[in-house]
């Protein structure tokens, strides 16, 4: 029997995606976040036929102006410039929100919007300088439903497809990392990729914003953990006035260093809106994950000696061994103290933070025979239910290894939709749908 390459897989992920007619439409900041760490990649074709590479998208802007100061970019073969970034969602917005008559915006160096229209913009700033405009190419799949008909396949068959899977999604995490490490350097594309996971699917991308607008350099330090819970926008003088003695210790520290820069940080202060917390185990809270994150990034130094000395072993460990006097004890600002203490990143987080976070960060030959001997996690219902749109049971042979959960979990995102056969027959095809 033929078997496909990683090429083929993502050919016939193409295809299936084409057939999708629809798609959850993102935020801008949402968006904002993905590029920033450049999920959506570095280099462009502005209007006007010139090539754009961003080297460096600087810092986010804490005032009022555009949304990155400081960037570093390249236009087709010249020397790299300094200067700012805006993005917007539509072409025409930079006329519409004033920036053409706002001083703030004297430095911008590009625009990038989303969506264009049939109405030519132009980017122009107060002094009359023309603003290069280019058009972000960027992907939102929504996740298929499942497609209750039969067609499932036998299990040598399964597998073969889960292999092909766990591959491309290894290569495909390999590829974010190394991108956002050559934006941002390997600590911060880390510390990054480690607060999107503590956010896990309800809340990555508002943890991912927190780490990127305090910045890994300044979370890191003493008083890092008042930066990113006020960012995150959970400093409410209510929560203070409301909370029990125990909290009100807590809360003073991290309170009296915000109060120093919360106006100057006004700006990027994250909205309440942006955050989930219906429906979210209290372990998962998003109060008592930011404090785990407070609490990794006081010892980041500590996890990165635990990698050079153990490697994927160290990391996993080190993760366990995160504590905090106050969030070890507490759900969330409001609740009560718990009567014992609990783990702030329990095995299955660790092994996920593991998966997700770290082992992208090493080669694709080392993290390929990490993924293949190491246990996943305990088994989601989506991955169960994964198993058995495959091969019509709950085959528990097919998702022992973290490998064959993460190919299990990209063949049932990619191709539940369809068949199991009918995927099966595009990946060993790799053809697209004309």
């Amino acid at each position: 029997m033929k078997t496909s390459s990683p090429l083929d897989y993502a050919a016939a992920r193409q295809s299936s995606i084409l057939r999708e007619s629809s798609a959850p439409r993102l935020s801008e900041i949402e968006i904002q976040a993905r590029l920033f760490n450049g999920e959506y990649g570095t280099r462009w074709l502005t209007l006007g036929g010139s090539n754009v590479e961003i080297l460096h998208f600087g810092e986010w802007n804490r005032e009022a102006g555009p949304d990155f100061k400081g960037a570093t970019i390249r236009y087709d073969d010249r020397e790299p410039q300094k200067g700012d970034i805006e993005v917007d969602w539509d072409a025409r917005d930079w006329e519409r929100h004033g920036h053409a008559t706002n001083p703030a915006y004297t430095s911008v160096q590009l625009h990038i919007f989303i969506t264009d229209s049939s109405e030519r913009a132009f980017a122009r700033t107060v002094d009359h300088r023309e603003v290069p405009q280019a058009r972000l190419e960027w992907e939102s799949v929504s996740v298929p439903a499942l497609k209750q008909v039969p067609g499932a396949v036998e299990p040598d068959v399964a597998k073969l497809m889960i292999a092909e899977a766990a591959e491309f999604r290894l290569r495909m995490k390999h590829a974010a990392h190394a991108r956002a490490a050559s934006l941002h350097g390997p600590d911060a594309a880390l510390f990054h990729a480690i607060a999107t996971g503590l956010g896990y699917k309800n809340n990555a991308v508002p943890f991912l914003l927190t780490a990127q607008r305090a910045g890994w350099r300044s979370a890191c330090n003493p008083s890092g953990e008042a930066l990113l819970f006020g960012i995150a926008g959970f400093l409410i003088p209510r929560t203070f006035d409301d909370s029990d003695e125990i909290t009100r210790r807590y809360l003073k520290p991290l309170w009296d260093e915000w109060w120093t820069v919360r106006d100057s940080l006004a700006r990027v202060v994250l909205p309440k809106s942006l955050w989930k917390f219906s429906g979210i185990r209290p372990s998962n809270h998003p109060h008592r994950r930011l404090g785990a994150l407070a609490a990794l990034a006081l010892r980041f130094n500590d996890v990165k000696q635990s990698i050079r000395s153990s490697s994927a072993k160290g990391f996993f460990d080190f993760l366990q061994s995160v504590e905090h006097p106050y969030w070890s004890h507490h759900w969330n600002l409001s609740a009560s103290r718990l009567e014992k203490t609990v783990a702030l990143i329990g095995s299955d987080r660790a092994t996920d933070l593991l998966i997700n976070a770290f082992l992208p960060s090493l080669s694709l030959e080392v993290a390929r025979a990490e993924l293949q001997t190491m246990r996943g996690p305990q088994a989601s219902g989506r991955l169960l239910r994964a198993c058995e749109w495959l091969v019509g049971n709950d085959d528990s042979s097919l998702y022992r290894t973290a490998a064959d959960q993460q190919g299990l979990l990209q063949l049932f995102t990619d191709f539940g939709s369809l068949t199991p056969l009918e995927a099966w027959s595009k990946i060993q095809s790799g053809r697209f749908i004309s």
